[in-house]
């Protein structure tokens, strides 16, 4: 697999609210916010996350729309991995639009790895375009 720096993103929550887990029952947090995207994939984003809270870890169930030009937008799901403890994450990020120029974007899964400031309620992330390339020993096997 090549990954290829695809974008880099800062996610700013600017609605947070949570249910702490308890025995026995996962927590849950809601948030939305806008995200600015730079690199090949450049664009405002609009987003709302509904994370599970369990063992120390978030596991995001993110979507939005980012607006790439004038009346055109990429629709976006997000999934993942965080650590509550020091704020590290790993997400993985899929794409629809009809936009003619970002169509490609509709094959692509990217994956992304960043860290959280909790205080700031701040998220900066770089994702990589994922693309197969088998290695030679796999084909032979």
């Amino acid at each position: 697999m090549r990954l290829d720096h695809l974008t880099d993103v800062v996610w700013r929550y600017e609605l947070l609210h949570g249910v702490e887990p308890s025995d026995g029952a996962d927590g849950q947090v809601f948030g939305q916010g806008t995200a600015e995207f730079i690199g090949r994939l450049a664009g405002t984003a609009t987003w709302a996350n509904f994370p599970r809270l369990r063992e120390g870890y978030a596991f995001p169930n993110a979507h939005g729309s980012l607006v790439v030009a004038e009346d055109a937008f990429v629709l976006f799901t997000l999934t993942g991995m965080s650590a509550l403890e020091d704020g590290t994450g790993v997400h993985v990020m899929t794409f629809r639009t009809e936009h003619g120029p970002h169509r490609w974007l509709n094959a692509v899964i990217a994956v992304g790895e960043g860290i959280v400031d909790v205080d700031t309620a701040r998220l900066s992330m770089r994702y990589y375009e994922c693309t197969v390339e088998v290695p030679p020993d796999l084909l032979s096997g």
